[in-house]
């Protein structure tokens, strides 16, 4: 779950080393001691080689360690990392690939600091993460949510797509992909199994409920464009608007879909936020912006403890009333704008209390193109609030009763309907 796109390239120049000049070695009268003496010379100028590689290895750990960056890459750790790698080459069972070894370490970096959402990225994850955030994907065609009991289900099909094609319905529950099951794996890792390179073919077992039975559907996998806002009319008053990430295709979408509600009589709204894992901050606050009073969105507490406010003018309020519902998967940006609008006194919540992520991290390229997430930033809702760790309670609990939802009732979209209705 990444938040913001501040990227900052970190590549930084290395000084390079005065060039060692070669001294030609004299001329020589007699022939015959010529083995000798060029075997000898030889001799001194590779010593003469490693002593100056030597001082310059040294020199630069040195400035490395000046400049900050050290302690952790001197020569005893080199010296246990190429260690380690002839123990495993001599003796793993396993086969392994020297550049999935160096990623790890790159990996464990960032795992040695605690932060639990700091994560390393190659340059070819990094392009398919923001491809994924432009709203540009190869995959089926699914929406998937997870209830309360940790299953994974289809929300909805995408219209004409392979998943529409090959007879994916909605209130399926995915059961395994390519053979492998689900259980255990979280909800990254079962969209990147269920996606993948455009024309290949994936197999989704999925239990249907309605029917009873288990069935296992192949389809071909092909370019779509993401559809990250779902909207209809629940009553002749109430509109209905589920945002599923903070995109950058979100705020078109969720523009469309307001416009489209009130054009067929909406007057208060139900924001769906359930299994909504966040996404991009700007995205977020430019939600928030079309439908709070003026006054602050949120605030973003820095490294040194800086706070800066993010603001609403007010021009564009929804005039109507909101219901925001929210589940144990309602986290980060989508508990921004949770506390936004409750805290402006926009909204109140009904469901169960948020994840409570109220951290926002950072990219930071490398020269290679791979990339760094870290934690930089703590955030508070308008309250002052921190969430973190605690999340935000609803005002009127409702468990998601999942027996009814499979036979198509979802009581607590009910329950906010009963509310505004009342």
């Amino acid at each position: 779950m990444s938040d913001q796109e501040n990227i900052i390239n970190t590549e930084q120049p290395v000084a390079e080393a005065n060039p060692v000049q070669e001294v030609p070695a004299p001329e020589k009268k007699e022939k015959k001691k010529r083995p000798f003496r060029l075997g000898f010379l030889t001799g001194m100028l590779v010593m003469l080689l490693l002593c100056v590689g030597t001082f310059f290895a040294l020199l630069l750990t040195r400035r490395l360690y000046l400049s900050g960056g050290a302690g952790i890459v001197d020569a005893e750790v080199m010296a246990k990392a190429e260690t380690i790698y002839a123990y495993l080459e001599e003796n793993s069972i396993y086969d392994f690939d020297e550049e999935d070894l160096r990623v790890g370490m790159l990996d464990g970096l960032l795992e040695g600091t605690g932060d639990r959402y700091a994560e390393y990225y190659t340059a070819d994850e990094i392009k398919e993460l923001f491809s994924d955030y432009n709203g540009d994907f190869c995959g089926i065609g699914i929406l998937i949510r997870v209830n309360a009991d940790g299953d994974y289900y289809l929300s909805g099909v995408y219209d004409d797509s392979p998943a529409k094609d090959a007879g994916f319905e909605e209130g399926d529950v995915l059961i395994a992909v390519d053979g492998e099951t689900l259980d255990g794996v979280d909800k990254v890792a079962v969209t990147d199994k269920i996606r993948g390179p455009e024309n290949t073919e994936v197999t989704v077992t999925v239990y249907r409920p309605g029917t009873d039975e288990t069935l296992d559907l192949t389809v071909i996998r092909k370019k779509l464009k993401k559809i990250d806002v779902d909207y209809r009319m629940v009553t002749d008053t109430i509109g209905y608007i589920w945002i599923r990430d903070f995109d950058d295709v979100t705020t078109e979408q969720f523009e469309e879909a307001m416009n489209a509600l009130k054009e067929q009589g909406m007057v208060d709204m139900v924001l769906d936020l359930r299994a909504n894992t966040g996404g991009l901050l700007r995205v977020a606050l430019e939600v928030a912006r079309m439908l709070m009073p003026e006054g602050v969105i949120v605030t973003i507490e820095n490294g040194d403890g800086t706070m800066k406010d993010y603001t609403c003018d007010g021009s564009r309020e929804f005039e109507g009333r909101i219901v925001i519902l929210t589940d144990g998967y309602t986290a980060s940006s989508s508990e921004i704008l949770t506390g936004a609008l409750k805290d402006s006194g926009k909204a109140i919540s009904i469901g169960t209390t948020t994840y409570g992520k109220g951290l926002v991290q950072d990219f930071f390229y490398l020269s290679d193109g791979s990339c760094i997430k870290m934690t930089t930033n703590e955030y508070y809702t308008p309250s002052g609030t921190a969430i973190n760790g605690v999340g935000i309670a609803p005002e009127i609990e409702v468990m998601l009763d999942i027996e009814q939802y499979y036979e198509g009732i979802d009581n607590q979209l009910q329950a906010a309907i009963d509310y505004l209705e009342k």
